[in-house]
């Protein structure tokens, strides 16, 4: 298989722009990584694709984080950086009717909450959007969040699908952007041309090398910009564990030390196991209540 890429370009006329990506090789590490069946590294699998597309066109933002709410107790987190630094995790209980159900492959999910915050570069400032969607489909679920959120027209397309000989799992996605001003005769002809494409998936397996999918993607020429290989990043540390622990509360920290045990802590996204040594808590501790006591006394 070849190498994974996110390629941007343009219409020759620059009145819309799109990003082709293929993105499963990664895909296929994180449903390892995770020890996911196929019905979940599916839905994560288009949530990383979308995840990946939004974070394409978004030129200033420095990263943007998806959380996508299937069910009560299922969970699709997603983050990308503008450099296609990417991460996802699922968070559910098995146990559940419709998890079960899910796990058999008859996607039950009546609605999909998205919740979105995008960081922009040199900016402390959060952009936040919120949409309920009646669908159990992440592509759907992920347009209409586009149109709410954002201010351009933008639509996506995502396919991700496990070939039935190698039982490997593939994802292939496109996002297109319509660009200021753009006529309604050529944001109308692209519309129409989106319309009528086949899926992703049938698209890719008719011919994958990416050139040709390039030209079949769009009804115009096109003017490539550049390529990119995602890649899968986490940012977690054993410094950022002990910074989740130093922020608890008192009474969280109380509860910790009553049972003289070390903390064990898993990243959502990587599946590293942190350990922090009970001396290490105590440490803590102590110097919280250090910390309280002088504020106390200066009070």
């Amino acid at each position: 298989m070849f190498q994974d890429y996110l390629f941007f370009a343009v219409d020759t006329k620059v009145q819309y722009c799109y990003r082709m990506l293929h993105m499963s090789n990664l895909i296929q590490e994180v449903k390892k990584i995770h020890s996911l069946n196929n019905p979940r590294a599916l839905l994560l699998s288009d949530s990383m694709l979308g995840c990946v597309l939004l974070s394409s066109v978004l030129d200033y933002e420095e990263r943007i984080n998806l959380r996508i709410q299937c069910a009560g107790d299922f969970t699709i987190g997603a983050e990308t950086t503008f450099q296609a630094e990417t991460k996802g995790y699922i968070e559910c209980a098995s146990d559940t009717p419709i998890v079960q159900s899910l796990d058999k492959g008859e996607n039950s999910f009546s609605e999909l909450q998205v919740r979105s915050l995008r960081s922009q570069r040199n900016n402390s400032n959060l952009s936040e959007g919120f949409t309920l969607s009646k669908t159990n489909s992440i592509e759907n679920a992920l347009n209409e969040h586009l149109l709410s959120s954002f201010q351009m027209n933008t639509k996506l397309q995502l396919s991700s699908w496990i070939d039935e000989k190698s039982g490997e799992i593939y994802a292939f996605g496109v996002i297109y952007q319509e660009l200021p001003g753009i006529s309604e005769e050529v944001s109308e002809k692209l519309r129409n041309h989106i319309d009528q494409l086949p899926s992703m998936r049938d698209l890719f397996l008719e011919n994958n090398d990416p050139d040709i999918l390039a030209q079949k993607l769009i009804p115009d020429d096109l003017k490539p910009i550049k390529s990119i290989n995602p890649k899968l990043v986490c940012s977690c540390s054993q410094e950022k564990v002990e910074g989740v622990l130093v922020t608890l509360p008192m009474d969280e920290l109380k509860d910790i030390i009553n049972k003289s045990e070390s903390v064990e802590m898993k990243c959502h996204y990587c599946s590293t196991n942190y350990q922090v040594p009970f001396e290490k808590v105590m440490q803590m501790f102590a110097s919280r209540n250090y910390t309280q006591d002088n504020s106390s006394e200066i009070n």
